[in-house]
């Protein structure tokens, strides 16, 4: 059989394996898995290169609006540069306004993405009126392919304990996961009055303000609740030891819990606070940058399996929106680029130095996500039958991350100057080359809206 693709004489890897194989592709899907296939209408060849799963970042706020300033990338720029970054499946978050319906939201996201997206995409709804009427909602929303919603622990965005367990009641009644930001909005309003009582305004004191021993009691009292009612809940952005250690001690307890990671956790310290100032801004996101300790706590739970996955929680801002907040740390809006960048740093920094597997690596980025949030099998591995993203990597290819060639609009990079041991190549998406050596090359707007259903979990 001729197949319209043949992806030639890679090796192709999974979260359970690597095999040297052809990959056959028609219609967008992956048809054949094969030691030698035929000629394919189309070949490419990977000789020497990984043939990885495209990524999963189902962590991403693009075109998001935050204290009233509106974030620099949305879904065309945001999804360029994933494309170029070996991403090719996202799960923004659509936001409710207090008093909308969830419903609602989604509709609003839906129509930031139309036409403009270059790589599939899906929603999760972030809870920002715990009512009764939004409680009501959730079954509606899980039957309509939206299986998942995020609820924030901290003050400025929080609905609540009281709310909050409601919402994990009603979620697990209707089979959807919560993901949760958990750090306890109290002692972050403490310290930041602290703080500032003192004069420590700049944002070399970010770090102090959010301390891990609040992500650590708001992720312990997160699992609790859900525990309480059942729930299945995803800590996202997890950040540190402390909170790690909840995550691992109530999976061994058989909750269902799973934890995201942030690629500048795993290859940043607290270190790049101490400058202050516009450069120190620019690594304000919440929670902030840890110690070594908890660095390595990250990729220990990482190869343990405690933490299942790594997303960006991209959520872009210029240089200059982040020096609005050069002088008094509270103005600067959270969040850092990281698209483009995350899987070559964290290959290089995690496979390429022995930290993680090349197995952990692909099941972080891709399959786990797939899995936890109803994209699997259609995204997250190579199988017959699962879309054709496929990532050619080159892990002898050495390079330094510069921020000056990215397609994110916000003109930096927390990753700026890293060295960089593997290289991507190609992205294809749905079989279609959408980015080589760093450079869009598909159709603009090509990305598909993703509904989802989680049939089973697991990761």
């Amino acid at each position: 059989m001729n197949h319209e693709l043949v992806v030639r004489g890679g090796t192709v890897v999974t979260a359970a394996d690597s095999v040297r194989a052809d990959v056959g592709v028609d219609g967008g899907r992956i048809a054949a898995i094969e030691p030698s296939l035929a000629p394919g209408r189309r070949e490419i060849d990977a000789t020497g290169l990984l043939v990885l799963p495209g990524g999963v970042d189902v962590h991403t706020h693009l075109d998001a609006e935050v204290g009233g300033v509106r974030s620099v990338d949305d879904f065309e720029s945001g999804t360029m540069a994933a494309a170029c970054g070996g991403v090719t499946t996202i799960c923004d978050y659509a936001w409710q306004a207090r008093g909308q319906t969830l419903t609602s939201a989604v509709e609003a996201w839906k129509a930031k993405a139309a036409g403009r997206a270059h790589i599939d995409y899906g929603f999760h709804v972030i809870v920002s009126d715990g009512s009764e009427g939004t409680l009501a909602e959730i079954p509606r929303l899980v039957d309509i392919g939206y299986p998942s919603l995020k609820v924030f622990m901290i003050n400025e965005f929080g609905i609540g304990d009281d709310a909050l367990v409601r919402v994990l009641d009603a979620a697990r009644k209707a089979g959807a996961v919560v993901n949760v930001h958990a750090e306890n909005g109290d002692m972050l309003d403490h310290c930041t009055r602290t703080l500032l009582a003192a004069g420590r305004h700049d944002p070399r004191y970010y770090a102090q303000s959010r301390p891990t021993l609040a992500e650590a009691e708001a992720t312990r009292r997160a699992i609790d609740y859900a525990a309480l009612v059942d729930a299945e809940i995803y800590i996202v952005h997890l950040s540190c030891a402390d909170a790690l250690e909840a995550v691992s001690a109530a999976r061994r307890r058989g909750l269902r819990v799973w934890a995201e990671t942030r690629p500048i956790y795993l290859a940043l310290t607290e270190e790049r606070y101490e400058i202050g100032g516009t450069e120190a801004a620019k690594f304000v996101g919440a929670p902030p940058l840890r110690t070594a300790r908890d660095q390595a706590a990250l990729w220990d739970g990482l190869r343990a399996g405690d933490i299942q996955a790594i997303g960006s929680d991209n959520t872009s801002w210029t240089v200059e929106q982040k020096a609005a907040g050069a002088q008094d740390f509270t103005k600067v809006p959270y969040g850092v680029p990281g698209l483009e960048t995350e899987m070559p740093v964290i290959y290089s920094e995690g496979v390429s130095r022995g930290r993680i597997p090349l197995q952990t690596f692909v099941a972080a980025f891709s399959t786990n996500p797939a899995r936890i949030f109803g994209l699997y099998p259609q995204k997250g591995t190579i199988a017959v039958g699962s879309d054709a993203d496929l990532v050619l990597f080159d892990p002898a290819r050495a390079g330094i991350v510069d921020e000056r060639r990215l397609h994110s609009r916000a003109g930096y990079d927390p990753f700026n100057g890293f060295a960089l041991q593997g290289l991507l190549v190609l992205t294809l998406a749905r079989g279609e080359v959408i980015a080589r050596d760093g450079q869009f090359v598909g159709q603009l707007g090509r990305g598909r809206h993703l509904l989802r259903h989680r049939s089973h979990t697991g990761a």
